[in-house]
C-alpha cells in the first residue's frame, strides 16, 4: 500500500543528542496527510535553512513535467534516441541532466548567494535562451522549447525568493538526475534530484531527495539543526528494518560476509538518492558499502535529509574502528580532500584519468592527483532511523569486525 506520508519534527533537534550527535527517532515526528510543505509559525528568517528547503521544493516541482516529458521520449528511443548520448565513463548523459543542473545553478541559485556550487555535470555547456536549444553537441527537439522557456521563467521566479546574504558561507551539491542510466532506461522511479547545503566545513546541513517521475512525487527533505523533517513517502505495507540495501552491481566479499554475520537480508535497489530514501521509506535498515562508484554529490543531500529524519550517515573506516560518524568533506576543491594514502584502488569510476586504470590490475593509489576529486574513497554506512539505538549500532558494528579480517573492506 503506498501512503503520502508529510512528517514535521515536534521540536528542535540538539546537536548533541546523543554519544554520536544524532536526532532523535521518528517517533518525535507528527504524521500528516497533507504533502504541502511545512507550515510553520515562525519567520521565515529565523529559519533560513527550512526556508530554503521549501523553495528547492517548489524548484523541483516545478522542474518535473520537463523531466517527465524528456522521459517519455527517451523511454520510446533508449539507446537510440537524439535525446541520450553516452559518457565516457558508459552512464547516460541527456539533455535532462543538463538542463535541469543548468537552471539550478545559473538560475535559481544564481547570484553570489552561495559560496560555493559544485554539480556533477559542470563540464556541460547549455544554451536555453536562443533557439535551437542545445545541451553540447545535443540539439534539443523543438516541440520541447516551450516548456523547457516556461519553466525556466518559474525557476527564475523561485530564484527572487532566496535570501542574498543567508548563506554566503555555504556550498551546494547538486546531482540534477542521480540515476542517470535509470532515466535512460525507463526505471524513473528509481530516479532522484538531489540537493545538498553544506556548512563552511563541508558538513551537510540541509538538502532534498526528489522523485520527479512517479505519481505521486515522494521526497524527503531536512534540516536537522532546525528541528525540520518534510516529505511524502511511498512506504511499504511491511516495513523491513533487516534489510540491507545492495547495489545492482557485484555484491563485494566484505558486504556479503557482513550480512550473513548479522542476519541481514539483502534488498536490491538501484541509485544513490533512492536508496537514502528506501531507508526513510522503511524498506531496509541500512545501506552499507565499502567500493566506490559513487560522489560527493549522491551523498551530500542524502546525508542531510536522512538525519534530520533521524538516521545517520558516515564514511566507513571510522564507524568500523569505534562506531564514530565523520562525514565525507562537501566542499569545492581541486583535489579529494578524503583520500586516504595507500588505501584507496583505482578504478574506471574514481580515475581522474582513465588511461591509468587498468583492468585486472589492482592498483592502490599513493598520489592524490590520480583520483577524481569529488569521488567517496572511503566507503559508506548510513543507518535508518529505527537502526539508531545502540543494540543494533553495536550488532552491526560486530558483524562487520567479526568478518573484516578474512573478509576486508576494499574503498576505491
Amino acid at each position: 500500500m503506498k501512503l503520502a506520508l508529510s512528517l514535521l519534527l515536534a521540536a528542535a533537534v540538539s546537536q548533541n543528542a546523543d554519544a554520536f550527535g544524532l536526532a532523535p527517532s521518528t517517533r518525535g515526528f507528527a504524521r500528516r496527510t497533507s504533502p504541502t510543505s511545512l507550515a510553520a509559525s515562525d519567520k521565515a528568517s529565523d529559519k533560513p535553512l527550512t526556508e530554503l528547503c521549501e523553495i528547492t521544493k517548489e524548484a523541483c516541482d516545478a522542474v518535473a513535467p520537463m523531466l517527465n516529458e524528456l522521459y517519455s521520449q527517451i523511454k520510446i528511443g533508449t539507446g537510440t534516441s537524439d535525446t541520450a548520448a553516452f559518457k565516457s565513463d558508459a552512464t547516460f548523459f541527456t539533455i535532462a541532466d543538463g538542463i535541469v543542473q543548468h537552471m539550478f545553478i545559473e538560475y535559481l541559485f544564481a547570484g553570489d548567494k552561495f559560496h560555493n556550487i559544485v554539480g556533477e555535470e559542470d563540464d556541460s555547456v547549455v544554451n536555453i535562451l536562443e533557439t535551437p536549444y542545445t545541451v553540447d553537441d545535443l540539439v534539443v527537439p523543438e516541440e520541447f522549447e516551450e516548456l523547457i522557456t516556461n519553466t525556466l521563467a518559474d525557476v527564475r521566479a523561485l530564484a527572487t525568493r532566496i535570501d542574498g546574504e543567508a548563506y554566503k558561507e555555504m556550498t551546494i551539491f547538486v546531482d540534477p538526475i542521480d540515476g542517470t542510466r535509470e532515466f535512460a532506461t525507463g526505471k524513473g522511479d528509481k530516479v532522484t534530484i538531489l540537493v545538498g547545503y553544506n556548512d563552511a566545513e563541508g558538513i551537510p546541513q540541509a538538502g532534498i531527495i526528489y522523485r520527479p517521475l512517479t505519481t505521486p512525487k515522494y521526497w524527503a527533505s531536512g534540516a536537522k539543526s532546525e528541528g525540520y523533517a518534510d516529505g511524502v513517502l511511498d512506504t511499504p505495507e511491511e516495513p523491513n528494518p533487516k534489510g540491507l540495501l545492495i547495489t545492482d552491481g557485484k555484491v563485494s566479499p566484505f558486504i556479503f560476509s557482513t550480512i550473513e554475520n548479522s542476519g541481514m537480508n539483502m534488498v536490491p535497489s538501484l541509485a544513490s538518492g533512492n536508496r537514502v530514501l528506501m531507508l526513510i521509506e522503511g524498506k531496509a535498515g541500512a545501506y552499507i558499502r565499502d567500493t566506490g562508484g559513487f560522489a560527493k554529490w549522491d551523498t551530500s543531500g542524502p546525508q542531510a535529509v536522512l538525519q534530520a529524519h533521524g538516521g545517520i550517515m558516515a564514511k566507513l573506516p571510522e564507524f568500523l574502528e569505534d562506531k564514530s560518524m565523520v562525514s565525507y568533506t562537501h566542499l569545492k576543491s581541486k583535489y579529494n580532500q578524503d583520500f586516504c594514502k595507500r588505501s584507496v584502488g583505482l578504478t574506471l569510476s574514481n580515475a581522474r584519468d582513465k588511461s591509468m586504470f587498468i583492468p585486472g590490475l589492482d592498483s592502490i593509489v599513493t598520489d592524490v592527483h590520480l583520483v577524481k576529486e569529488y569521488s567517496c574513497v572511503q566507503g559508506l554506512v548510513a543507518l535508518a532511523p529505527v537502526k539508531m539505538e545502540a543494540f543494533y549500532l553495536n550488532a552491526i558494528h560486530s558483524a562487520m569486525n567479526n568478518i573484516r579480517k578474512e573478509s576486508p573492506p576494499t574503498y576505491t
